[in-house]
């Protein structure tokens, strides 16, 4: 137990759990994580400092969780060397420290919480922020946007706060009360989404909600079963067939159409074009990659001032290539993107093997998170950017499920 002193230290003390204080800690986190505030700083880096230090203090139950992932150490530790090539190498170098301190701290809640507390705090958290940012806009006048500064930050916070809260009405695991109010969580969320003009977070609030309602009917309970799956694979068998006899006689492209209903065309706004400068960027840096910050460098390189000319932005705008393995490519090189590829096969094998063998719906949030997440590291760039909690739920996710599974065999083996 852990005492917190009130008044007189020989008076009445406030008796919390180890967890509960790493519960309330890590709620405290995905706050100061979830959006962007003057200030945060104040939080942020003291929290960090205490996530570091506990890496010390809980070894015993960190350090097998290390020796079971140790592979999402090898970028953290790429980065850590890239400072010795990069343009940029105090930048590179802060980059790497902070990118090491984000999986640290993956480990530490991973290895201290339970699934359904991680994702009752990351629910609780983002709750807080979806009810501050709807009275920011309808309350106090500040647009739809609320207290975020662009509808692709809001769009993506509301698909983490829709995705957690309705995985937590969904969960028979969690008292009614609070499965209710996660419902209502839900709603504002969805509503938020669809406002923030983000055709990209409605297409994922609508593909998450399917993955988790399916989940929750095909999954729960334990393995799959034969007559569950049979129903599965004849009506996907039969949406396949249907289309693949009717699409060939249609005169458009479903692509593009599918596009053109969420208001992009083929190059998805730009995106493409984008690409093509990245990819003549890494034929210059192929391995190493110009480090952290390196590229985007509006005031030196000539060529950022004429990307920006392009995409219409101003020397103040922050800019990248809208995709997570081309960002990644050219700052960290092919070889800091060959050692995110096993990382991420890692992580999707471990959730997926846990959601499907298990079929809780702690495992199915972290699933159904983990499938957003992969969708969006095509169409941008902050994979693997330090402290984005939108990423650390699926590397905590992975870590848990590896947990899951050292518990298994220790209570098989006793």
């Amino acid at each position: 137990m852990a005492d917190i002193g009130i008044g007189n230290p020989t008076g009445p003390t406030l008796r919390i759990s180890a967890q509960q204080r790493d519960f309330l800690i890590f709620t405290i986190w995905s706050m100061v994580t979830f959006v962007q505030f003057r200030g945060d700083d104040l939080l942020l880096y003291p929290l960090a400092l205490y996530y570091a230090y506990t890496i010390l203090r809980d070894q015993r139950a960190v350090l097998p969780l290390i020796a079971r992932s140790w592979v999402l150490l090898l970028f953290p530790a790429w980065s850590l060397l890239s400072p010795l090539w990069a343009e940029l190498p105090v930048v590179a170098f802060k980059n790497a420290l902070y990118l090491s301190l984000t999986i640290i701290i993956c480990l530490q809640v991973a290895a201290n919480l339970a699934p359904r507390q991680i994702m009752h705090a990351i629910c609780l958290a983002a709750s807080v922020i979806g009810v501050v940012n709807i009275v920011a806009a309808f309350g106090l006048g500040q647009g739809d946007l609320g207290i975020f500064t662009s509808k692709n930050a809001m769009g993506k916070n509301m698909v983490v706060l829709w995705i957690v809260a309705f995985a937590t009405f969904l969960d028979s695991g969690t008292h009614w009360p609070v499965r209710l109010a996660a419902l209502g969580m839900a709603g504002i969320a969805a509503f938020m989404a669809a406002i923030s003009d983000s055709a990209t977070a409605v297409l994922l609030v609508f593909a998450s909600s399917l993955m988790l309602v399916a989940g929750a009917i095909v999954l729960r309970g334990g393995l799959l079963r034969a007559s569950r799956l049979a129903v599965l694979f004849v009506t996907s068998g039969l949406v396949l067939g249907a289309a693949f006899t009717y699409l060939p006689y249609q005169q458009i492209d479903p692509v593009d159409a599918v596009l053109n209903q969420f208001g992009k065309d083929s190059t998805l706004t730009g995106r493409t074009v984008l690409w093509q400068y990245a990819e003549d960027q890494i034929r210059e840096r192929p391995l190493l990659g110009v480090g952290a910050g390196g590229f985007w460098r509006y005031s030196e390189s000539p060529l950022i001032q004429r990307i920006y000319f392009e995409f219409y932005k101003g020397p103040w705008d922050i800019f990248n290539f809208h995709n997570s393995y081309y960002e990644i490519a050219v700052h960290q090189g092919l070889i800091g993107l060959g050692l995110v590829v096993p990382a991420m096969l890692w992580g999707i094998w471990m959730i997926g093997r846990w959601a499907l063998g298990e079929g809780s719906m702690p495992s199915l949030f972290f699933m159904s998170h983990m499938v957003v997440v992969l969708v969006r590291t095509m169409t941008e760039a902050d994979f693997l950017k330090p402290f984005v909690l939108f990423h650390m739920v699926f590397w905590i996710g992975a870590i848990a499920a590896a947990r899951q599974r050292r518990d298994l065999r220790d209570n098989k083996s006793t």
